[in-house]
């Protein structure tokens, strides 16, 4: 028995949509992914030939008063550990003016200092002008040692920052009196025994 060939004629017909629609979507695939991978490799191209971004940096630390020599072991070699680890620095409103003071701890060396050439940290007041004013002796930070990190938080919350500084040896904890501080680590029970090695704080 012959099957009828206009029915075979028109199986195909009807098929032939679907194929059609297949290789529609299967092109729009294919446009769509070299579209975005055009697009890629131009953002690429874009980004690559850009110059790069130079920051340059001017040392001004005399021009801004800041003129105190950090002491930290033997000036020419450092025998132990503890001569090249450095020492901290803080960055805080000692005296609640809004603007930014700095503290810069000091260490020493082994072969020691007299009393009157023994290094100090320093305690740097901001003049508001990009400048600033040592005002270590006046706030009362005058302490020589072996100091490693310094912390600043308001422990009493009193509203002024006070300032814990680690040291080889006994640490200190500078309680802020309005501008000036006084040195309270023993009363607070956080200096230490004096046998150890603060090597920082945070």
């Amino acid at each position: 028995m012959h099957k009828n060939p206009r029915h075979r004629v028109r199986s195909r017909r009807r098929g032939s949509p679907r194929v059609r629609v297949g290789w529609i979507l299967f092109a729009a695939f294919i446009i769509l992914q070299l579209a975005t991978k055009h697009a890629l490799s131009e953002q690429t191209i874009s980004a690559t030939s850009k110059p790069p971004v130079i920051a340059d940096f001017i040392d001004i630390a005399s021009t801004a008063g800041l003129s105190a020599s950090n002491v930290f072991g033997g000036k020419e070699s450092s025998t132990y550990i503890l001569e090249s680890t450095g020492t901290g620095a803080a960055i805080f409103d000692y005296d609640n003016d809004g603007w930014p003071d700095i503290l810069l701890v000091n260490g020493t060396r082994l072969d020691g200092f007299d009393a009157k050439s023994a290094p100090t940290s320093h305690l740097y007041r901001n003049n508001h002008d990009g400048t600033f004013t040592d005002v270590t002796e006046k706030a009362g930070l005058v302490a020589s040692g072996w100091g490693q990190g310094v912390c600043v938080g308001d422990y009493d919350n009193d509203g002024w920052d006070d300032v814990y500084v680690t040291y080889y040896g006994k640490n200190r904890l500078y309680h802020n009196r309005h501008g000036t501080f006084e040195e309270v680590a023993d009363a607070a029970g956080v200096a230490g025994d004096g046998k150890t090695w603060g090597s920082g704080c945070a």
